[in-house]
């Protein structure tokens, strides 16, 4: 077991520092930020709130669900961090590439790809015509966390099957 979760860790921190030191670019530096502002809390609850408020009635209902997932994927992501209490790679790993805005809480699960794919498979269930791009979407999340070095390749999986985790539960639970 213990060799399984070094062979795990080395692969995790090789992933990280490729994304993170092999791939930054001028063009990355500026789109990645955009990206993590889409899975962060400010984009993901404004964009719920305005299509619950203003969305015709289906897609009220599916933003309803689409923040239950979110609020809970938070609840138990937060609690995670807690309990699981693992640095963001920028404070272990040297030389890491960072952007202008840092987190200092635990890095395990990745919030900010727990909300991109709470959202992204909630509105897939009821709209599977966008898995592409609602897909896309949260990968493109999860990515951005890595290249602006707040969270290893772990965090980004734990925090996408959260949230994906969470998206399918509500829509199987709660019938709106």
């Amino acid at each position: 077991m213990q060799s399984i979760l070094l062979m795990v860790g080395t692969g995790d921190k090789n992933a990280f520092m490729y994304l993170n030191h092999r791939i930054n670019c001028r063009l990355l530096d500026k789109i990645m930020p955009v990206c993590t502002f889409l899975g962060g809390a400010t984009f993901t609850v404004l964009i719920s709130t305005i299509l619950m408020l203003f969305g015709k009635e289906e897609f009220k209902a599916v933003a309803v669900k689409g923040s239950i997932a979110l609020a809970v994927s938070f609840v138990i992501g937060f609690f995670l961090k807690k309990v699981w209490g693992r640095p963001r790679p920028y404070l272990v790993i040297p030389n890491t590439h960072i952007s202008k805005k840092v987190w200092k809480d635990c890095s395990f699960p990745s919030g900010h790809t727990a909300a991109g794919f709470s959202l992204a498979i909630n509105y897939t269930l009821s709209y599977p015509q966008f898995i592409l791009p609602l897909v896309m979407y949260g990968l493109l999340v999860g990515v951005s966390r890595i290249y602006l070095g707040q969270h290893y390749p772990t965090d980004i999986l734990a925090g996408a099957i959260l949230g994906a985790l969470m998206a399918t539960t509500v829509n199987i639970f709660i019938i709106i």
